[in-house]
């Protein structure tokens, strides 16, 4: 998809997270084919789960001098224009104080995936509220957004050197929402219809062992408890009050990992933890 764009790029990063499959192998062969981009291949030495990823990868972008960083995951797939349009945006309109152009999402069946671009508001002070973009933003050239995920996302230097990279110590879940919020501190997000890309969407990965509950939960709730106590603190004390009600006394498998995910968050203690990892 990269190698057939009308228009290219000046270098590819690819971060290969300890994948075990024969990726570092395939890669080796890669980057010695001849393509429009220079390749660069980051392999690590661990799986540190989506925020190491993309943290080694924007770290590693910032040494090529770029202006905009692009980010994609691996299962999503750009159509053949989607930097050509980036280009005519940028030759177009004032992009300088912009934090991020992001492209719209659609899913296999061709459908809009709307959760990658949304909105917030903290409602009586207390309550963050999620509102995910509208099939109607995408009639528009582009519509200003507060939260983006990584998938087909341009970042402006200038904000990053700014507000710094993705926190690599999320692991998996919020690390994309938490930057957002830092971005958003240097200028606008937007979402320009035009530029288009598909993306895989798999629902996750589903426990065959205990469906109700994953290691993975672990993260969803502790990194969106440690995003709020650092940029909504009003709102972190009273979702934390709330938890604490909820399984309070409880000793089921659910209500530990309640606990433990927001006594980490409240502690700073990111990073993977030593029972809810992969294979957990």
């Amino acid at each position: 998809c990269y190698e057939n764009q009308t228009m290219t790029f000046r270098n590819m990063i690819v971060v290969n997270n300890h994948s075990n499959d024969g990726t570092f192998e395939y890669l080796e062969s890669w980057k010695n084919m001849e393509a429009p981009f220079t390749k660069h291949v980051v392999n690590m030495d661990d799986n540190l789960g989506g925020s190491g990823g993309f943290y080694a990868g924007q770290k590693y972008a910032m040494t090529l001098n770029p202006d905009w960083i692009y980010l994609a995951d691996d299962d999503a797939y750009a159509e053949p224009d989607m930097m050509e349009q980036f280009y005519k945006f940028c030759d177009t309109h004032d992009v300088d104080k912009l934090s991020a152009i992001c492209g719209a999402v659609y899913n296999m069946e061709g459908k809009l995936a709307l959760q990658h671009r949304s909105t917030y508001k903290i409602i009586n002070g207390i309550n963050f509220s999620r509102k995910d973009s509208a099939e109607s933003d995408y009639r528009n050239e582009y519509f200003k957004i507060d939260l983006l995920s990584y998938v087909c996302s341009f970042l402006n230097v200038k904000a990053l050197k700014k507000v710094g990279l993705v926190n690599p110590q999320y692991f998996i879940y919020y690390d994309d929402t938490e930057h957002s919020i830092r971005l958003k501190k240097y200028g606008d997000l937007v979402c320009v219809a035009s530029i288009t890309i598909v993306h895989e969407e798999n629902g996750g990965e589903v426990n065959r062992y205990a469906p109700e509950l994953s290691w993975r939960d672990y993260y969803m709730y502790r990194n969106r408890l440690h995003m709020l106590k650092k940029h909504h603190f009003r709102v972190a004390i009273d979702k934390s009050i709330y938890m604490h009600k909820k399984v309070n006394g409880k000793k089921d498998g659910k209500s530990v990992l309640l606990r433990t995910a927001v006594k980490d968050a409240w502690l700073g203690r990111l990073g993977v933890h030593k029972i809810y990892r992969p294979g957990w």
